[in-house]
């Protein structure tokens, strides 16, 4: 028996903790539940300490764009109407991921005991996530498998375009911060005491600004190395801290009220948000299952945290736009989009919508963004690499009356 702890929603509204003794985390989950309690963490929370991260040397980690993959093949072969042992015979043997290949392997074995593929591919969460094998399980009761991987599908390519997309946006300036920064450390460690011995060895008259920077320069490199150990210390340290819940939700909500920034990652995360519950609707998955698999695909404890406290409120009989208003943190687009689709009967297609809007308004912020920031970092560089340059070749101008 092993003890699990839980955050849960009562009928009344308040949210707990409660620790469960059970064999798995499924058994305790199921016991709480018929208690009529709400579980809002998808996976079990237990009482170890974090661990120190350590790499992967197992298996690789299966990628997003892999699961496209897999899924593409899954979706073409179902719709050809192969049997699903066939199915998953071949997909096993057209994949090259040791990780993925095993997990498809302990799938069918499964399947052939009589499993369905929903409830065997949730026996490895970390490959096949709450979301997917709870769309597929929609599938599966409906009688519409091969629509329902369909949907999911489509929002799998989604999802992967607009993280690409954020991605892509953010490397190249990232890339020109840290070419700057190690020109100009490169300046101030070699260049400049360089020049330095080389005006002490003629005696020359230093000017006060290039005096300074020689002074700035020689205290850099006795505290370079310290430096080294106490940001690489650090570092570890914050890492360490973050992996924390505490330290999770300090940050998270740090990084949703940094200016600029935070607009653009809460339209990246509502986009998603949004998308995930218009992808549930879809397959006809109820409401509170629907928002409960939705938050595990949340990167946000701060937001998630927030709007785990709308779960209660709708299973008591709230409507979903008024539960997300009480929240706070739900911008009003989505909140209108959402009384909407429920006066309408059109929820779903709503929540489509408003993701829509959100990808067409980050996609807006990035272009800003990527015009603001590249020449201005372009710029900063520019300007210092000049200061110190210009700062060291003010004692050649007068090298002529030091040589004579």
């Amino acid at each position: 028996m092993a003890h699990y702890s839980f955050r849960v929603g009562t009928p009344t509204g308040s949210i707990q903790t409660l620790e469960v003794e059970a064999d798995n985390s499924e058994s305790a989950r199921r016991s709480l539940r018929a208690k009529g309690l709400f579980v809002f963490d998808a996976e079990a929370e237990t009482r170890a300490r974090p661990r120190l991260w350590l790499p992967n040397i197992v298996g690789a980690r299966v990628g997003g764009r892999a699961l496209l993959v897999l899924n593409q093949e899954l979706l073409a072969l179902v719709r050809a109407g192969l049997p699903i042992i066939v199915v998953l015979d071949l997909l096993r043997e057209r994949n090259q991921q040791p990780r993925l290949r095993a997990t498809l392997e302990a799938v069918r074995e499964d399947v052939t005991a009589g499993a369905a593929l929903s409830a065997a591919m949730a026996k490895h969460p970390t490959v096949f996530g709450p979301l997917y094998t709870a769309s597929l399980h929609a599938g599966e009761q409906s009688g519409n498998f091969a629509d329902a991987l369909a949907r999911f599908l489509e929002y799998q390519k989604r999802i992967l375009a607009l993280r690409q997309r954020l991605r892509a946006a953010l490397t190249y300036p990232a890339i020109l911060i840290a070419a700057s920064l190690a020109v100009i450390l490169f300046l101030l460690t070699f260049v400049v005491p360089t020049f330095s011995r080389i005006y002490g060895d003629m005696d020359a008259a230093l000017p006060a600004s290039t005096r300074v920077l020689v002074a700035i320069t020689g205290q850099l490199q006795n505290a370079l190395p310290l430096a080294l150990v106490a940001v690489v210390g650090g570092g570890l340290a914050l890492w360490q801290w973050r992996r924390t819940p505490h330290g999770r939700r300090l940050t998270d909500r740090w990084i949703m009220g940094v200016p600029w920034i935070g607009a653009l990652f809460s339209g990246y995360l509502f986009s998603r948000f949004a998308r995930t519950l218009a992808m549930m609707q879809a397959g006809g998955i109820p409401m509170i299952p629907s928002f409960e698999a939705t938050l595990g695909t949340v990167g946000n404890a701060y937001l998630k945290e927030k709007l785990r406290s709308a779960i209660p409120r709708v299973a008591a009989g709230v409507s979903l736009a008024d539960s997300l208003e009480k929240t706070g943190v739900v911008p009003p687009l989505i909140l209108e989009l959402v009384a909407v689709g429920e006066n309408s009967g059109s929820l779903g297609e709503m929540l489509g919508h408003a993701a829509d809007l959100y990808d067409a308004e980050m996609d807006t912020r990035l272009t800003a963004l990527a015009a603001a920031i590249e020449p201005a970092i372009m710029m900063g560089m520019g300007l210092v690499v000049a200061a110190i340059v210009v700062v060291m070749y003010l004692p050649i101008f007068h090298l002529s009356s030091v040589v004579r």
